[in-house]
């Protein structure tokens, strides 16, 4: 995937400096993974999301917050200097207890198993930068696959400021309605565990039915303005079905 300007290059550069300090490549999740699985990306992003899966080692927050220049930020991030800039880096762990030992809360299930399977599941991706004055940022590094970026943004919404629960609402419009993202998303979700397509569902449910008019309005407010209702019930149809089980 490329991307042309200067607002994507600290975060890109971010993946290479990452890399370096963690000693491996970090597994890309959020906005950046979205606007890269997408055909057409429809907005930019300056943050970076990355998932520690926890299984053995440093903690990654802890090695991040460890090297030279970067700056605390709570609860799980660092501001990491790089050539092109700062860039937010949150690190987003996954314990192995918490799958084992599933919540009785759907939402804290969802996080961890969405996490998990996030992981698990990312593919290798080059994401390239091509900035204003010539030169390239480029990287390639796991990122989360579609199936996987839907479940994680259904479960994010939930904690989110206002601008950032509409930005996770379109994400999830956006990846399902896209022509790259959305045979590839149903037909992962449709292939997932039974436990996690529950969960799913049941987020589904909350925020593109019961929830569809603040969730619409959420997305009219960061940019979304051709999404209507009836793209809300279709994304809940689709997701719907996708996620559903013989029974």
């Amino acid at each position: 995937m490329s991307f042309i300007g200067e607002a994507m290059a600290p975060v890109v550069q971010g993946v290479i400096e990452v890399r370096a300090l963690i000693g491996q490549p970090p597994v890309v999740v959020g906005g950046l993974a979205v606007l890269s699985r997408l055909l057409t990306p429809y907005r930019a992003t300056v943050d970076l999301d990355v998932v520690d899966r926890r299984m053995g080692g440093s903690p990654q927050l802890d090695v991040l917050r460890a090297a030279i220049g970067t700056e605390a930020v709570e609860p799980s991030a660092v501001l990491l200097p790089t050539a092109h800039g700062k860039v937010r880096v949150d690190v987003l762990p996954v314990r192995q207890v918490e799958l084992d030992q599933p919540s009785d809360d759907p939402g804290d299930r969802l996080h961890a198993s969405a996490h998990a399977w996030a992981h698990d599941t990312a593919t290798d991706l080059t994401i390239v930068v091509e900035r204003t004055r010539g030169d390239a940022v480029e990287v390639t590094t796991p990122v989360a696959e579609p199936g996987p970026l839907v479940a994680m943004k259904l479960q994010a919404v939930m904690n989110r400021s206002a601008d950032k629960q509409g930005t996770d609402l379109l994400d999830i419009v956006r990846l399902t309605f896209d022509s790259a993202t959305r045979p590839v998303a149903l037909a992962q979700l449709g292939g997932v565990d039974e436990a996690i397509a529950q969960d799913i569902a049941l987020h589904v449910d909350l925020w593109f039915a019961r929830k569809k008019q603040q969730a619409l309005r959420s997305i009219h407010r960061v940019g979304g303005g051709d999404v209507t209702a009836d793209d809300l019930d279709l994304v809940a149809e689709l997701l719907t079905a996708a996620a559903a089980r013989p029974s």
